[in-house]
């Protein structure tokens, strides 16, 4: 029998597009109010509070960009780990029944056997290879737990 070591997993296209586009929205949100500055707009001026507010939103879209650095998976010889977005969340192998990852998926999904399905953001079509390579090694895992 052989024996396929632990895994992690991050996403690589996902990780860069989350940088640049929290690059953007603070550059783009504070770019913004500094063109506004102290004008006139139909009758109602535009604050240094105005201002600031922008740039607050800048900030937050950059924050919201940035949790797309958290995707991750990672699976052992007890289960897997899938941290998305917003959730973290472990399975272990006796309640998993398949890790599906077809071409017309955008990301792949580990099924329960409740008939319940998560996605796994973190293995994701635009990583070509590595997704695959990854896909891979989970399902020997899972397949090893079971012999």
């Amino acid at each position: 029998m052989t024996t396929t070591g632990p895994l992690e997993y991050r996403p690589r296209k996902s990780r860069i597009g989350a940088w640049i586009g929290a690059a953007v929205a603070f550059v783009g949100f504070t770019a913004l109010s500094f063109t506004l500055g102290s004008t006139t707009v139909e009758g109602g001026a535009v604050t240094i509070a105005d201002q600031a507010a922008m740039i607050g939103l800048g900030v937050i879209g950059a924050g919201i960009a940035l949790s797309f650095l958290r995707l991750r998976v990672r699976a052992d010889e007890k289960g897997v780990e899938v941290r998305n977005v917003t959730a973290t969340r472990f399975f272990p192998w006796q309640v998993v029944t398949a890790i599906n990852f077809t071409d017309k998926m955008t990301w792949a999904t580990v099924e329960l056997a409740d008939d319940d399905e998560m996605s796994i953001m973190a293995v994701q079509v635009s990583d070509k290879e590595r997704a695959v390579a990854a896909i891979k090694h989970l399902r020997a895992l899972l397949e090893q737990s079971r012999s």
